[in-house]
């Protein structure tokens, strides 16, 4: 029996079944699958995969390029693409997130054995290179790494990243709700996010980026904040969002 746990992302349940009986036969007997984005997102989070098998077509809000930059944020493990597609566009988008390979539908055991053993074997030889082990607190290219500055009125007023409740676009302006003010800015939601860091602020909707250490509740369709407010989720950042929170769940 091989230990490495594998986790099969896949909402055809025959297909998903076929690839574990072949995983099966060849050891690999840790095996777990996932029909959507959000089942996927859980079983990472509980069991931390080794490999990942995932369909390119998925159903649903994301397909399995979205997921796999989502999944590729939330676990160091090697990405291999089911698929039964070979237009030009989508191999570029998948390519942009270096998956481990590829695996061709109708597939046979001799393929899904070829691939893992390859893929495997290359993640327990890769070696951990200095800049994986540099922890990413220090990677702010500012100098004050805890707190951006505003300009209001003739200053620019230093407010700590703590204090921000959430950011709203409202036309070419955003509104940046803190703890002692409300500051309006004339730029872009893309334009913020890029200046604050995404370890503590996440987009949610397209109007809307959370501090995540100020969320008090939330659900599939809004969060409530420390402050009260009340924020809408929109469906397609939904699970982006889930993944960023460590969660508990009864199942």
């Amino acid at each position: 029996m091989k230990e490495e746990r594998i986790l099969i992302v896949e909402d055809d349940i025959s297909i998903a079944e076929n690839i574990q009986e072949i995983l099966e036969l060849l050891g690999y007997v840790n095996t777990d699958i996932a029909n959507s984005a959000n089942q996927c997102i859980k079983i990472i989070k509980k069991y931390r995969p080794d490999l990942i098998f995932m369909d390119i077509k998925l159903k649903g809000d994301k397909d399995g390029i979205e997921l796999g930059e989502i999944v590729k944020q939330m676990v160091d493990a090697p990405l291999v693409y089911v698929t039964s597609y070979s237009d030009p566009t989508i191999i570029e988008r998948a390519k942009r997130i270096n998956p481990a390979g590829f695996i061709v539908k109708p597939f046979n055991t001799n393929d899904i054995h070829a691939i893992v053993e390859i893929v495997l074997y290359n993640k327990r030889t890769k070696p951990v290179t200095e800049t994986a082990a540099v922890s990413t607190t220090n990677d702010s290219p500012y100098l004050v790494s805890d707190a951006v500055f505003i300009k209001a009125d003739n200053a620019f007023e230093r407010v700590s990243y703590g204090d921000i409740y959430y950011i709203e676009a409202n036309g070419n302006m955003v509104t940046i709700f803190t703890k002692n003010r409300d500051y309006n800015i004339r730029k872009s939601m893309k334009e913020i996010e890029e200046i604050l860091p995404s370890q503590l602020f996440l987009r949610v909707q397209k109007s809307f980026i959370v501090h995540l250490g100020q969320i008090e509740s939330f659900n599939t369709k809004e969060i409530t904040l420390h402050s009260g407010a009340v924020v809408q989720v929109g469906r397609q950042y939904y699970n982006s969002f889930l993944a960023k929170l460590s969660t508990i769940t009864e199942s």
